[in-house]
């Protein structure tokens, strides 16, 4: 049955899902090199890819197949039946990385790719952005961005069949945490590892990404710690009494 050939990479959106998509991909000849982003079977996706063609896709592909999601593990993004239960059974069968970030920096992340794609968040200040409804679905609609982060988080950490991989050590300890990788997965890794800084190469300014968004003139490239430069005292307080408790126990500090 598929699902036994999939690998769940699982993170909040600009947590270092495409880094650890690449990190996984280019280094085990066990592992596919194409992808899926499981959140397109959904019918309202921009690209969305119809359940049976998805279903195809998944099947033809050689080797573990790794299938995206930046949706909770109830899979509650799905509206329609037959999808829903596609992505529950993907999401409950197969061996899942959590990759996480600070989730500071992650504020500061997302507030300028959506500047990029909404003329909303482009009138926005931080502090506005960073307070604002992340539109969420069902039963998280009335959660802050800060505080969705943090369930997000609660929800993956509950997953059985999980590893859990920080952002923060693909930078600073990228061969040792490919090698983590492919140990839980229980794959080879090529003998020779390519270098983090050629697995996902800056696109030219002005091209249309895979969803067919046109990227900014000018791509933002975030460092860690970055939302020092970004949060005020008032911005702090209020991520840390939304979010700290989820901050602290992933390891970040205050």
């Amino acid at each position: 049955m598929f699902v036994f050939n999939t690998i769940v990479v699982a993170a909040h959106r600009r947590s270092g899902m495409r880094w650890t998509l690449d990190a996984l991909r280019h280094n085990s000849p066990d592992i596919c090199d194409s992808f899926l982003a499981l959140e397109q079977t959904e019918a309202s996706h921009d690209a969305n890819i119809p359940l049976g063609r998805f279903r195809r896709e998944l099947l033809s592909l050689q080797g573990r197949v790794l299938v995206s999601v930046h949706d909770l593990p109830s899979a509650t993004y799905w509206q329609g039946l037959d999808e829903r239960l596609f992505a529950r059974t993907i999401l409950r069968n197969s061996p899942a990385i959590f990759v996480h970030r600070d989730g500071r920096d992650v504020m500061v992340s997302l507030y300028y790719y959506m500047q990029s794609i909404s003329e909303t968040v482009r009138n926005q200040s931080f502090s506005q952005f960073l307070r604002g409804d992340p539109a969420l679905h069902g039963e998280n609609m009335g959660l802050s961005r800060p505080g969705f982060w943090a369930h997000h988080a609660r929800a993956w950490l509950a997953q059985d069949k999980l590893l859990v991989v920080a952002y923060a050590d693909l930078e600073t300890r990228y061969a040792a945490t490919v090698h983590k990788m492919t140990d839980f997965l229980q794959v080879r890794a090529n003998a020779t590892l390519q270098p983090l800084s050629k697995l996902h190469p800056p696109e030219p300014a002005g091209v249309l990404d895979r969803l067919g968004i046109r990227k900014p003139q000018q791509p933002r490239i975030g460092r860690s710690g970055d939302w020092r430069s970004h949060f005020d005292k008032r911005d702090l307080a209020f991520f840390m009494g939304e979010a700290g408790d989820m901050l602290r126990r992933l390891g970040y500090r205050d």
